[in-house]
């Protein structure tokens, strides 16, 4: 079984993976546009002087050759980028860097649309043997208003590549760093989350073997879900240890009830069966073992009825009455009994008093508090009242 911690990190480190994989990639191809961008505004103003300048001036006479070569090797290290002019033919007049070719075909298309006078901006791939990708910028040199030669400027994209590799090397590390404070927000997180999981679910193991003292502490520098399911997991703890209080409660008291009718019922049988009671008394004995069975008989009704009541399956007769009748009535019953314990009852109840309920489970009620109230009695003139 994976833990909570185990999918987190795995979820965290895909959505951080994969977003930096579309953000590098989208970054790298944004960067590469913008550096070749950058290089061919830089190439195309500079060839713009040279066509403007040193070749114009080479055409027309006005600067040596080998003055020219010397310059364009100076601009050629300064631009790292190879300089060539070509004519109308696409013979190459001048080279500063004798080991960069354009094969033929691709010479005339660039000499094609230089001498329509047109700035050309064309990526070749160029070697004999390894090919290897340069920015072209081709820019025509002009005398009155005719296009009279070519100018190109050659570099290659190795520059560029090698800024967009330390780029993608930054982007990368930065991705790990993030991946690893992920791990370790993650493992805050995910900690703080399981802790109080692992606790709940060893108190909830406990309760299931019958412990219900388990409290869990809630801690107090937040206020979240988990405090939240905290606090209802101890109000469930303390509510199921009361009620098993009530239900041990509950059978001790239900066993006290019983053993008592039983214990008569059983004496008074085997003294019949033993001949310990008379013949002539065997019929009261047998009014006194049938008088028990009553009383179990009503309680074990009352048990049925309660348990009913907790159920919601009982169903009640409404009914307006007298509440004082029905007290007075039960203190009859239990006349004899608060004679013999010399109890002095005082009744304060409203005798025009109406409520509606079910008058025999109101009669039963007041009847097991007035018989508990003189069970649990002292003998000597004690005050009993009734509000």
């Amino acid at each position: 079984m994976k833990s909570i911690y185990f999918k987190f990190v795995v979820t965290y480190t895909v959505i951080i993976a994969v977003g930096f994989l579309i953000f590098g990639t989208v970054l790298n191809n944004l960067t590469e546009n913008y550096f070749v961008s950058q290089k061919q505004t830089q190439l195309i103003r500079e060839a713009e002087k040279i066509a403007t300048g040193l070749a114009l001036w080479y055409i027309t006479g006005f600067l040596e050759q080998d003055r020219l070569r010397f310059e364009i090797r100076f601009l050629r290290d300064y631009l790292n980028a190879s300089i060539l002019l070509i004519n109308k033919n696409a013979n190459v007049i001048l080279n500063s860097d004798e080991q960069v070719y354009i094969d033929d075909l691709n010479l005339r298309k660039i000499r094609d649309r230089l001498f329509e006078g047109e700035i050309t901006v064309k990526k070749l791939l160029i070697g004999d043997m390894i090919k290897r990708e340069y920015l072209v910028i081709g820019y025509p040199v002009v005398i009155n208003n005719h296009v009279v030669s070519g100018l190109l400027l050659i570099t290659s994209t190795d520059e560029i590549r090698q800024t967009l590799k330390m780029y993608n090397r930054i982007i990368w590390l930065i991705t790990l760093f993030e991946v690893l404070v992920v791990l370790i927000i993650t493992y805050a997180l995910t900690q703080r989350i399981i802790t109080p999981i692992k606790k709940l679910a060893q108190a909830s193991r406990k309760i299931a073997e019958g412990d219900f003292s388990q409290k869990i502490p809630i801690p107090n520098n937040s206020d979240d879900e988990i405090n939240e399911l905290i606090s209802s997991f101890n109000y469930m703890t303390e509510k199921l240890e009361n009620l098993e209080m009530m239900r041990k409660s509950f059978i001790s008291n239900v066993s006290h009830e019983l053993r008592s009718p039983l214990t008569s019922i059983r004496g008074f049988v085997e003294g019949i069966l033993d001949k310990t009671i008379p013949d002539d008394k065997r019929d009261f004995y047998l009014t006194l073992v049938k008088e028990e069975v009553i009383k179990l008989n009503n309680l074990i009704n009352q048990l049925l009825e309660l348990s009913r009541l907790e159920w919601g399956k009982i169903n009640l007769n409404l009914s307006e009455f007298k509440i004082y009748s029905v007290i007075a009535e039960e203190l009859i019953k239990f006349e004899k009994r608060i004679e013999e314990k010399e109890i002095d009852v005082t009744l304060q109840v409203d005798e025009e008093l109406v409520v509606k309920a079910d008058r025999d489970l109101i009669s039963r009620v007041i009847h097991n508090l007035l018989d508990n109230a003189i069970k649990y009695n002292k003998v000597g003139r004690k005050d009993l009242y009734i509000f």
